[in-house]
């Protein structure tokens, strides 16, 4: 399999074979790993350089040159928490320096474990989002109404939970129906993808697609190995 991803909300996962990217920005800060400890190019700040792992934060402008290797990128939302951020950071560390860090397994249940719900009410209006049918059951009064919250200590409280605001986590989520559906057989046509999903059409889809992940979803879809066969999500 040339690629894998993995999604949570706030937070993917990529391994890949190879690099090469236009120049482009995107939303979520990002990590780049040299797997095999071969060194890539990328242009950073102005320049190129050579690097084994580089942190390119959210919005700045970088390209990679095309390249063959072992890479391991993962992309965190700029707005997921500080604590979250720093905690992702140092398990990404330990993985890299654990010497087994081509095999994902590891890394993703401990990815896995530092996104623990502790709050009954959090847990509830997670179920709440994974069902509902259209945006209005998701607003925060809404959501709120349901735990018996005011919407300010509901939206600080969620956050504190999810180490994602709701508005960054809603959109997440609908990204995340995007894959499960292209990692299916026989996926729908890209209009009907992004309605179903809960985009107004096609153009708006494919924009979150490179905003997120500094990906054409044309791209994505035309590499088939891009997926595994049934895809994660990592809780």
């Amino acid at each position: 399999m040339n690629h894998q991803i993995y999604l949570s909300h706030g937070c993917a996962v990529l391994k890949s074979v190879s690099l090469h990217t236009d120049v482009h920005a995107h939303l979520a800060h990002q990590w780049t790993f040299s797997l095999d400890a071969k060194p890539f190019s990328l242009w950073l700040d102005e320049h190129w350089q050579q690097a084994t792992e580089i942190f390119i934060p959210s919005q700045r402008p970088h390209q990679f040159a095309e390249q063959s290797g072992l890479f391991l990128t993962v992309l965190i939302d700029a707005d997921c928490t500080v604590q979250y951020q720093t905690q992702l950071q140092h398990l990404l560390q330990r993985h890299i320096a654990g010497g087994s860090s081509s095999d994902l397994s590891g890394f993703l249940q401990a990815l896995t474990a530092l996104r623990q719900i502790s709050d009954n009410r959090i847990r509830q209006v997670l179920a709440l989002i994974e069902t509902a049918q259209t945006e209005s059951d998701c607003s925060a009064n809404s959501l709120a109404g349901k735990v018996a919250l005011s919407p300010g200590r509901f939206l600080h409280l969620f956050k504190a939970q999810t180490g994602v605001p709701l508005r960054k986590y809603l959109r997440w989520q609908k990204l995340l129906r995007v894959f499960r559906a292209l990692a299916a057989p026989n996926p729908p046509a890209f209009t009907e993808l992004a309605l179903q999903a809960g985009f107004y059409d096609a153009a708006h889809l494919a924009n979150e697609i490179r905003q997120s992940f500094g990906l054409a979803l044309s791209d994505i879809v035309h590499n088939s190995q891009f997926f595994q066969d049934n895809l994660p999500q990592i809780r």
